[in-house]
């Protein structure tokens, strides 16, 4: 059956996460407040991820300790999902996607510190290729130049690899669709209450958009979150975790192919071969 294989769902992921990256950029061009933002993206994404509950067996966990770490991931992710929004507002979708591996050398880190796991010399390679990567796209006539979106998106990663490190696969105990309304509407009620935000607040940001590319970024974020988890439940993460960083290249070449943008797009490039060659010598 063909949800059950992850060569589905990993094409699927590529697919729905180019879509969100260029519906997303292009629908919140009259952003007013990210925190608001934020919100109506995780709130759009829970209701159409409730769509997608009756594809997948429903289970719930027995053990209140999966609750607890499940709470404790919530928290984490509300923090990363705010600094993501506002770092994918300023970057470009190429761009934030190879940050986005960072996350992936932060939990080697963690896993060489906190888990005392064996350092293996080509993983650190790897690391190292991913970093220069990322700091390859820094280069702006012939300086680093880092700005606040950066620094976002680099903290976010550090976050997300907390995350992850306490995540220990416990979306395998629910059904894959309802963890991920609980991943994304969670984190948008803290938000809102932390935040200090309100309703009527979030209608007036609402009306900024472009309202069939944001309803359009919010589908597909949640068919995004269903596939990749799928996508590494089934197959074999030294297999899945390379081919879903093709994102980084897809958007690299759809920037410079279909928009038009010129902007570093040798640099893209680059950064993007290096990613992919440096979460495979991590993987692999």
């Amino acid at each position: 059956m063909i949800l059950n294989d992850w060569k589905f769902w990993t094409i699927f992921y590529l697919i729905c996460s180019i879509t969100f990256a260029q519906s997303f950029k292009k629908a919140n061009r009259n952003m007013k407040n990210a925190g608001s933002l934020t919100i109506l993206l995780e709130v759009f994404t829970a209701l159409f991820s409730l769509l997608f509950i009756p594809f997948f067996n429903f289970t719930l966990p027995t053990d209140p300790n999966i609750y607890i770490t499940l709470l404790t991931v919530v928290v984490i992710y509300a923090f990363t999902d705010r600094l993501n929004i506002e770092a994918r507002y300023g970057l470009d979708p190429s761009v934030f996607s190879m940050l986005k591996q960072l996350s992936t050398v932060f939990l080697m880190i963690f896993g060489f510190l906190l888990l005392k796991e064996r350092i293996v010399i080509k993983k650190v390679i790897g690391a190292v290729i991913i970093i220069i990567a990322n700091l390859i796209l820094t280069i702006d006539k012939g300086k680093i130049i880092i700005n606040k979106y950066f620094l976002m998106s680099f903290l976010s990663n550090f976050l997300f690899a907390i995350a992850m490190l306490i995540n220990v696969n416990i979306s395998d105990n629910f059904n894959l669709a309802f963890y991920t309304v609980l991943t994304v509407f969670l984190p948008s009620i803290l938000i809102f209450m932390f935040g200090k935000h309100n309703i009527k607040e979030l209608v007036e940001e609402f009306n900024l958009y472009d309202k069939k590319k944001f309803i359009l970024a919010s589908f597909c974020w949640a068919l995004m979150l269903i596939s990749s988890v799928r996508a590494y439940q089934l197959g074999n993460v030294t297999t899945v975790a390379p081919i879903l960083t093709l994102t980084s290249i897809l958007n690299t070449l759809y920037e410079y192919v279909i928009l038009k943008n010129k902007n570093k797009f040798f640099q893209k490039l680059i950064a993007s071969i290096l990613i992919i060659t440096g979460v495979l010598l991590i993987r692999l």
